[in-house]
């Protein structure tokens, strides 16, 4: 087995947690069986090579107004963490 970190959203977690207590099994379990089953039904897609190269060739985004405390506040962009602000040096 390979050890694997996954951020949930509270609800999200309460749910699962709630639903692998209700099986009698362990959360990681039931994501286990979840992703297996999810990864069965998509058939394990795999993108084609054109399209990788679609992604990777194409010309970077350029942002008309970007946050110069991107960085600081990537919590904030990816899961909708607070911001944070700059701090103080």
């Amino acid at each position: 087995m390979h050890r694997t970190q996954l951020l949930l959203p509270g609800d999200l977690h309460r749910r699962a947690a709630q639903a692998a207590k209700v099986r009698g099994m362990s959360l990681g379990n039931l994501v286990r069986e979840a992703l297996d089953e999810y990864l069965a039904r998509v058939g394990g897609v795999q993108p084609s090579p054109e399209a990788i190269d679609e992604v990777l060739l194409a010309e970077p985004f350029a942002d008309p107004d970007p946050d110069p405390e991107l960085s600081t506040n990537v919590d904030h962009y990816l899961y909708g963490a607070p911001r944070r602000g700059r701090r103080p040096r």
